[in-house]
């Protein structure tokens, strides 16, 4: 059974910055640390170790190891700047400005940026949420960046980018070609995210007329996720617009495709 304090939820904002450099423990540890901060406000925030360990699946036991990858997990936090407009211009700053890594009693203490204190405390509308548990089970970093998208529009099943955002937001090496991305990010997401989005399928678009050769946009569709709890889901039609329905005004059609197990009883 699911424990609902494992969930990690946090505005959609989130997911349009690139966890640079950050391998997959890494990510672990850093969405562990998200899942205990919601809620938190701007408070000082204590982890023992073994919550951590526990928290992100870290196998590793010897904490010399633990140590170092916590370091080079803040570290990276540190240097990721994180920018918002406003009226005036664009105000720049980080997630977690502040950590403390304790040793010799196998504590981390954390504090997040007062600037940024509604991005995972706050929630209000858009938000992403996902189960760490499922996360953490996911090999590759890849898979794990995709995996936190994808949730973001979990109620739609559908999600397209253009090829310079997904190379972004994936922090994509530039050196990659496009059969580098084929078999090193997307045969490494359909191998992994399928048990977790079903029916997912990922398509390269190609351009048109003289662009007709380049793979200009990739596309992700998948099952949508029903919101029995609330009875509705969102569809998308013909035309690529999405709209809510609740169950009890579902079509023939809808019912097929948020239960396509089930059978008109002439058929049983």
């Amino acid at each position: 059974m699911k424990n609902n304090n494992n969930l990690v939820v946090y505005k959609n904002e989130m997911n349009t910055v690139p966890l640079r450099n950050f391998n997959s423990k890494e990510m672990d540890l850093f969405f562990s640390i998200c899942s205990r901060m919601r809620d938190k406000g701007i408070e000082r925030v204590s982890f023992t170790f073994n919550q951590l360990k526990d928290l992100s699946d870290y196998k590793m036991t010897a904490t010399s190891h633990f140590v170092k990858d916590l370091e080079s997990t803040f570290g990276k936090l540190l240097k990721l700047d994180y920018k918002i407009k406003t009226e005036n211009g664009t105000i720049g700053f980080v997630l977690f400005p502040e950590y403390e890594i304790k040793e010799n009693e196998e504590v981390v203490e954390v504090q997040t940026s007062k600037r940024l204190e509604y991005i995972i405390n706050k929630i209000i509308d858009k938000f992403t949420k996902f189960e760490l548990e499922e996360f953490t089970e996911l090999r590759s970093s890849y898979s794990k960046t995709a995996y936190r998208l994808l949730k973001q529009f979990r109620k739609t099943g559908y999600l397209i980018l253009q090829i310079d955002e997904f190379r972004r937001l994936f922090d994509v090496p530039e050196s990659y070609q496009m059969s580098d991305i084929d078999k090193r990010v997307l045969d490494r997401i359909e191998d992994e995210l399928p048990k977790h989005f079903d029916n997912l399928k990922i398509k390269k678009i190609r351009g048109k007329g003289k662009r007709k050769r380049y793979i200009e946009n990739i596309e992700f569709k998948f099952d949508p996720e029903t919101d029995l709890k609330n009875h509705s889901k969102t569809f998308r039609d013909e035309d690529g617009n999405f709209y809510d329905r609740r169950l009890e005004d579902f079509t023939a059609d809808e019912i097929k495709k948020t239960f396509p197990e089930t059978k008109p009883l002439s058929d049983q």
